[in-house]
Order: structure tokens, then sequence, then C-alpha cells
């Protein structure tokens, strides 16, 4: 679909990968699975392990030739586990990497990691390889809030192995999971007062998010649970940014809170609508213009490469309606907000030809707000963050 007939994806909109770009592999490997995920993973075997990162170099070898010695921000490993994952695959695939593209100095290079998977020697074995930055899943100090959510940990553990990772890397980020069905103010305090007692570089807030097809769904259509007063919910969000700033940690996206110079620069990426190549079972790519999905089961991912030499996927070319879509929304994430005049440069149109009327909708409802040249989400708007973000969709 074409905004007008002068635009054309190769000649006036900058696609592909002539900009730093950042890499996401996932590692698809579980323990067990957790009551409120949605993500594919599978259970961790050894045999299925091998077989599997055989197949992750071949995708990895076969899309080097489009890429190859580009330059890339950083590489995140996400999951899944990655953290129960042995060191040496991990040194493998930074090893393949590094020969192949540019890279700075300082790269980032995060791995996910869930506390319980997480030991002295591993630590040890990771930052040896090169990871610079972990991704703690904590999601709660609370015992009963971890065991509604199938967590593994107790809150006994979470803060033995947060202080086992401080010995080791300096920057790591905590996530933690709020609104959680028979959650109280006090407790989320609770929890947030115990994460911000560790100092973490980072931290990231998500109100549980029930998905179709979760254990936690199931319990909810049976009448098991109640779905989380929503006043409550906004107000354990406002709460939270509150004191998060008061201890010196940046508001830089809806969810995110970072001390000084500890952005997550992989993360930003894609909210900066910056290309990334993705790579293993379910990732998501996106080249500028077009997003690919890998298929979502490991046994088909690794037959078809060792086929074919690629796994099967679904393309999506996105029109320049699309694209001017997740772009707005994507920045509005953001604590810099949506810039009229980038949002023209990149797009070679005027922001209001598109959205003149849903932002004076949004503006009606106090969503958003305008200075500078830039729109804002109003606080109101980051509670209600979707609802925004609608209004772009084509």
């Amino acid at each position: 679909m074409q905004i007008s007939n002068k635009l054309s994806y190769e000649s006036e909109i900058e696609l592909s990968y002539e900009k730093p770009f950042g890499i996401y592999i996932h590692i698809p490997f579980c323990a067990n699975k957790c009551r409120y995920c949605d993500f594919y993973s599978c259970r961790y075997k050894k045999s299925l392990v091998e077989k599997y990162f055989e197949a992750l170099f071949i995708e990895l070898e076969n899309m080097l030739s489009s890429v190859q010695k580009k330059l890339i921000r950083s590489v995140y490993f996400g999951g899944g586990t990655p953290s129960l994952i042995s060191s040496e695959y991990i040194f493998k695939i930074l090893k393949k990497i590094k020969k192949n593209f540019n890279y700075p100095p300082n790269m980032e290079i995060t791995l996910e990691a869930n506390p319980d998977s997480l030991s002295q020697k591993r630590l040890v074995n990771y930052r040896q390889v090169g990871i610079n930055r972990l991704s703690l899943g904590v999601q709660s100090f609370d015992d009963n809030i971890l065991k509604f959510l199938g967590r593994k940990s107790s809150s006994k553990k979470n803060k033995i192995k947060i202080e086992l990772v401080k010995k080791y890397f300096n920057n790591y980020s905590l996530d933690i999971i709020f609104a959680v069905p028979g959650q109280t103010m006090d407790d989320f305090c609770c929890d947030l007062n115990t994460a911000i007692s560790f100092s973490p570089t980072h931290l990231s807030l998500y109100n549980l998010q029930i998905e179709e097809g979760t254990e936690i769904y199931n319990d909810l259509v049976k009448g098991k649970i109640k779905k989380f007063d929503q006043e409550l919910d906004a107000s354990m969000y406002k709460k939270a940014v509150s004191l998060l700033k008061d201890c010196g940690y940046k508001h830089y996206e809806i969810s995110n809170f970072a001390k000084n110079g500890y952005r997550a620069i992989h993360n930003y990426l894609y909210w900066d609508f910056t290309p990334y190549l993705a790579l293993g079972p379910s990732a998501s790519g996106f080249d500028g213009k077009t997003r690919y999905t890998n298929t979502a089961d490991l046994n088909d991912y690794i037959d078809m490469i060792f086929k074919s030499g690629f796994p099967e996927r679904e393309y999506t070319v996105l029109s320049l309606k699309d694209l001017a879509a997740e772009y707005s929304f994507l920045n509005l994430r953001k604590k810099s907000g949506l810039s009229r005049l980038l949002f023209k440069k990149q797009f070679y149109i005027n922001f209001d030809d598109l959205y003149k009327e849903e932002i004076k909708k949004l503006m009606k409802l106090e969503l958003i707000y305008e200075q500078n040249g830039r729109i804002f989400l109003s606080e109101r708007g980051k509670l209600l963050g979707n609802e925004v973000f609608a209004h772009f969709l084509p």
C-alpha cells in the first residue's frame, strides 16, 4: 500500500543494514514452562541442544552473504532460558559473529538468565567468553507471587543469586512483574524496594499480561482468578515511576528505567526503528521494510536448515503506511518522543498528512501532548499505551 506515487522503498527510504544494527539469537530451552509465558520454548535435552546449535550455525553462516562486515551494535541471547546453555556454545557463536562483522570495542552483549540456573562457575565462564550484560528474570521477591507465576526460584534464592551476579557483572538488569492477581500495593512496594536495594544498573517493569493458552489464562476462564483492578495497576505504575526517579533511574521507555549510561542498547534499537537480524526458532527480524519470523517448531527448524540451509519463514512486506505506523508508536514509547522533523526525514511526508485527525483525538483525550515539534505520551497515555498506538494502525 503506497502513501503516494512519488514514494518508493528503494529510492527514498533508507533501508537494509547500512546503519549499525543488532543481532538477536533465540535459545528456546527451558527447565520448565512458567504459568504466564506464551513465548516459544521446549524442555532442555542435551542431544536436542547439540542439534539445535549445529542448525543455528548453519543459519548464521548462510545469512552472512548479505551482511558480512557490516557494523553491529549489540548481540542479545534471549529465550527460553539462555543461562541453561554451556558457555562453550556462546563462545562459538560470538567468535563467528566477531569474525564476520565489524563492531565497537564496547559492543553490548546481553544474556537473559533465570537466577536459579546461575552458579559461580557459569557466571565466570559467561564473562570470560564475552557476555558483558545480564538480564535477570527475577520477576518477584514474594514467594507467593513466584509460586503463582510458576517460577521455580524463591525469594531467598533470588537474593543470593543477585549478590553472586554483582561479583562478576557491573551491568545487569532486573525484570519485575506487577499487577499479579492478589498482589497489594504494599506487596508491590516491597518488591520494588527490594530490587532497588541491589542497585541494578537497569530495571524493567511489566504488568502481568494474561495471554491465551497459558495456565493463568485457563485459571481466568475457569473463574479461579479475577482480572487485576485497572486503577490499582495504574497506581502501582505511577508509584514505580516516582520512586525510581527519586532513586536516580531515568525513565527512558514505558517499561524501562536505567542509571545514567546504562540504557539497554539492543532493546533501544527496536524502539528506534533500526533493522536487526534474528536467528533461531520463532525469532523475528526486520530489514527496514520486511519482517520475517522463523518457524516456531524446533524440530521443523532443525530439519529445514539441514535440508535447505534456512528455516521455514513467514515474510511480511510492510507498506509505507505500515512502516509509518510502526515508526510512530515505537518512538512514542521512548521518553524522547516522536519528532515531526525526523518523521519527515524518514518518510518524505509531513506527519499531519497522515495523522492529523488521530493527533487531534488523542490530544482531546489527554493521552498525548506536543512540545518543540515533538509528540509525547502523557502520564495517562503511558498507562493506556496500546489504546494510543491503535490510532496509528492502517
